[in-house]
């Protein structure tokens, strides 16, 4: 079964319901840049990703409405994979070989690495929802990007703000994470116990929360035979915000810190109160940040979405369409408007300014970590507050692509 949605902004939208589906060949026009993307819109992160596709279609929306790539209209075709690998594996080839779209944004971890080897071997250019540090390395993926720490960078940032802030001399801070079983949940947990173990932060059991995460009753009890001063999820708001009702009606005393992939705007909503006080990694403002590349941001999501709340996972749909465009344009202008051309412009990126709205990003062709700062928010009377500014880790080898 097929939805097919046509917007007036260049995007066209095809959402996958079950099975394989098939389509005559589309050619890229002279005129007209298509760029792919893959996306859960109604599965398991689905509340997430309606969020990041509104970002990026808006964005899209807004770089034609402004000239476009060097004035050719960058067109955005979008697939609902569900969160399924082999959804997305479907998907991904629907794009690349019918669509010819000249590269693509993938949410999924576990599509992600199921394609990787596909990816190099197509040499299709990749924005990556997914932040793992093993899309990282271009030596074994040339061709994928993404505007972010990665998930286990962010992870060490947490641990480093833990430790830097802690003040008890008579022991080490403790701590347990809480995730669902995928590969997305567990990417972080080698990198960021090593570096617990490194800084001085005794890791308590694994907590493993399956999504859709129903109730973390249990999961939450066990835990607390450990008493961890912080407890970390990884999950998305949605499953995130049962963890916190859990832990709220538990009288736990753990803080807990969120994940980029749980802390938004939503979980405030979603959790009922549950998350007041709790805290947050992540690189991206939150909607409506005094940052200057939020006004263009808060007066089209006003005008073209009034009434609707807008998040940082919207935000970050923008830094995603504005980095593409930035490559886009230099490649075009280079003559190179092919997938090696978008890497290498990709490549050239040199403290890239989003205006604020995330950390200056920088590739390198042997280095493709786009920034090593996040920032710990806190949530304070159902706002995220900026608690330590940028906290920043070194570039080194350690954990380099692992």
């Amino acid at each position: 079964m097929k939805t097919t949605k046509r917007f007036g902004y260049g995007v066209l939208v095809l959402l996958f319901a079950v099975g394989f589906v098939f389509f005559p060949q589309s050619a890229q026009s002279a005129d007209e840049i298509k760029w792919g993307v893959l996306i859960d819109l109604s599965g398991p992160t689905s509340d997430w990703g309606k969020n990041q596709v509104k970002g990026q279609l808006d964005a899209a929306r807004w770089v034609n409405e402004n000239g476009g790539i060097n004035g050719k209209e960058l067109k955005l075709i979008v697939i609902d994979d569900g969160y399924s690998v082999d959804k997305g594996v479907a998907g991904y080839n629907r794009l690349v070989d019918s669509e010819k779209v000249i590269g693509l944004y993938i949410q999924s971890t576990g599509t992600t690495m199921t394609l990787a080897k596909k990816i190099v071997a197509d040499g299709v250019a990749t924005i990556a929802a997914s932040f793992t540090s093993k899309f990282q390395n271009p030596a074994k993926t040339p061709f994928s990007f993404f505007v972010s720490p990665s998930y286990g960078t962010m992870g060490r940032i947490a641990l480093k703000w833990i430790r830097d802030t802690w003040t008890d001399t008579s022991r080490n801070p403790k701590i347990c994470y809480l995730y669902p079983d995928n590969k997305y949940g567990r990417d972080i947990l080698d990198v960021c116990k090593d570096y617990a173990k490194k800084i001085g932060v005794d890791v308590g059991p694994d907590q493993v929360i399956n999504w859709p995460t129903k109730d973390a009753t249990v999961q939450l009890t066990n835990m607390k035979r450990y008493d961890p001063d912080y407890a970390y999820i990884t999950s998305t708001a949605m499953n995130g915000a049962v963890i916190l009702k859990n832990a709220k009606a538990l009288g736990l005393k753990t803080k807990f810190i969120s994940n980029i992939r749980n802390f938004e705007e939503s979980l405030i909503e979603l959790s009922g109160g549950a998350a007041e006080g709790t805290y947050g990694v992540h690189p991206i403002a939150p909607y409506g940040a005094d940052v200057p590349g939020m006004k263009k941001i808060v007066e089209v999501h006003e005008k073209w979405h009034p009434g609707e709340k807008g998040t940082n996972v919207y935000v970050e749909g923008w830094v995603n369409i504005l980095c593409v465009t930035e490559a886009l344009k230099n490649a075009d202008k280079a003559g190179e408007l092919t997938p090696a051309g978008i890497r290498k412009a990709f490549e050239q990126f040199k403290d890239f300014d989003t205006g604020g709205l995330a950390p200056p990003l920088t590739f390198t062709p042997t280095d493709h970590r786009a920034s090593m700062a996040a920032k710990i928010y806190q949530i304070q009377n159902a706002k995220m507050v900026d608690v330590s500014g940028w906290v920043e880790l070194p570039r080194d080898m350690t954990y380099f692509g692992k």
